[in-house]
């Protein structure tokens, strides 16, 4: 059994939301001979209410594929709230296969005819790239059309803009503003980014009273980011209504909200809230770690390593791990390069293992940091460097790492130290043993090699 490093950490960045669906203009009705003859003889707007009918399951049995059928008459007659509605179906594939450029062109057709919501989800489509090459200048152009035009959602979409300065000069001040007509005309994306500024002190002062207020606003119209914010808010405040909190995330969750789904996999593993359910955990963890949520996917290894909710799998383990140190999590890489220098759940292999810890010390890490030094000195997976091994050693005592400075004062005191080596060796010597490490006879006997490098805390949570 080795010790892994967990990820604990609460989300509290700002969250864009780039994915809107459209309130359907009219509401479904039972379906009746005479609007089934209106739509076929080509009636615009029976058109439209029998593929609301089809999408809503109203009247009829819902069906996606007929939905999508209907509304491409209608558009096709060059209604735009249509094309628009087909546009979406292709953008996130429902009742047609998933086409991003087919849905940039209804979108186009819809809002260079004016309409606010193709020029919102337009302008969307041109800051994600997504059907079209991304262009931050011309999605913000269809953003502020349909902003001018009272789109609640378009509005609230430039607050983000501005308050992260993603295609506009940032400035609070007009995120402050744009946000605020958001959340006037009822936008929940804006009651978040209100929330998010408060809660932070980001262009106001910080407010986490007002924050929650905002928050509350988005999650009382149920919107999974404000569900989710609103949760995390309340986790974190001394004697908070954890059930509250917990019903919020987990709302969020069912929404398909990865942070959520990640956050209530956390507070079943920890029994916060909850009581602790590590099969629970693990069911909440790889609903995020399916859809890519580097977080869940250590959480998950981290399960697997210690058995805890599943069977103890080595190997399953680390491939947790590889998924999430691909995307750049230290803590990942951190185990990976354990897993690869000890053989456990991969075959034994030092390079693979420098190449992790090397990637997990220029993060920040300080046992990572205090194994390049390990590595670097004995030669492992690599070129021997003693310099480059004492520069490791000392970046990772810095941080306060005791591991690092007992080997700082092993190798200075090698048979490679000069005087000035040795005296600084006594220096290190006694930060080890400050910080709980006993050096043992090295103290009195400042010669020969060392008999071996400090290995790692056997356990560590990522914060």
């Amino acid at each position: 059994m080795w010790g892994v490093m967990r990820y604990r950490a609460w989300s509290g960045s700002l969250h864009l939301v780039v994915a809107l669906l459209l309130t359907p203009a009219l509401s479904g009705q039972i379906i009746s001979t005479s609007l089934w003859q209106q739509a076929k003889s080509g009636d615009v707007n029976a058109t439209r209410k029998l593929a609301q009918a089809y999408e809503s399951g109203k009247g009829v049995t819902a069906d996606p594929a007929e939905a999508a059928i209907w509304y491409q008459h209608a558009a096709n007659a060059g209604d735009p709230w249509a094309q628009t509605k087909l546009g979406l179906c292709y953008l996130n594939g429902v009742g047609v296969a998933k086409d991003s450029s087919e849905a940039v062109r209804w979108l186009q057709r819809a809002a260079s005819s004016g309409y606010g919501l193709a020029q919102l989800n337009l302008g969307l489509a041109y800051l994600r790239g997504d059907g079209v090459t991304k262009d931050e200048a011309e999605g913000v152009h269809w953003l502020r059309e349909a902003a001018d035009q009272g789109v609640a959602d378009a509005e609230a979409n430039l607050g983000v803009l501005y308050l992260t300065g993603l295609g506009v000069a940032k400035n609070y001040r007009d995120a402050l503003e744009w946000s605020q007509r958001g959340a006037k005309h009822g936008s929940a994306v804006a009651d978040c980014t209100l929330g998010s500024m408060y809660e932070f002190g980001t262009g106001v002062a910080k407010d986490s009273s007002a924050a929650e207020s905002w928050y509350r606003r988005a999650a009382n119209q149920h919107f999974a980011d404000g569900e989710y914010r609103l949760g995390r808010l309340l986790m974190s405040k001394p004697g908070a209504d954890l059930t509250e909190a917990t019903a919020l995330l987990r709302d969020a969750a069912g929404k398909g909200d990865l942070r959520a789904q990640f956050s209530m996999g956390l507070l079943h593993e920890q029994g916060s809230g909850v009581p602790q359910n590590y099969a629970e955990a693990a069911k909440w963890y790889r609903q995020a770690a399916d859809a890519g949520f580097a977080g869940a996917q250590l959480n998950l290894g981290t399960l697997y390593e210690s058995g805890h909710g599943v069977p103890q799998d080595i190997a399953q383990a680390v491939q947790w791990y590889a998924k999430a140190a691909e995307q750049g999590l230290v803590p990942a890489e951190w185990n990976l390069g354990v897993a690869y220098e000890r053989g456990s759940g991969v075959a034994q292999d030092y390079v693979k293992s420098r190449y992790w810890y090397s990637l997990a010390a220029q993060g920040g890490d300080k046992n990572a940091q205090n194994s390049m030094g390990r590595f670097f000195y004995l030669g492992l997976g690599g070129s021997r460097d003693r310099q480059l091994a004492l520069q490791w050693f000392t970046t990772a005592a810095d941080q306060g790492d005791p591991n690092a400075a007992l080997n700082l004062g092993r190798v200075l005191s090698d048979n490679s130290a000069s005087e000035a080596d040795r005296v600084a060796a006594v220096t290190w010597f006694e930060v080890a043993r400050q910080r709980g490490l006993d050096p043992g006879t090295a103290l009195g006997s400042l010669k020969g090699q060392p008999t071996g490098m400090q290995g790692e805390a056997p356990a560590h949570n990522a914060s």
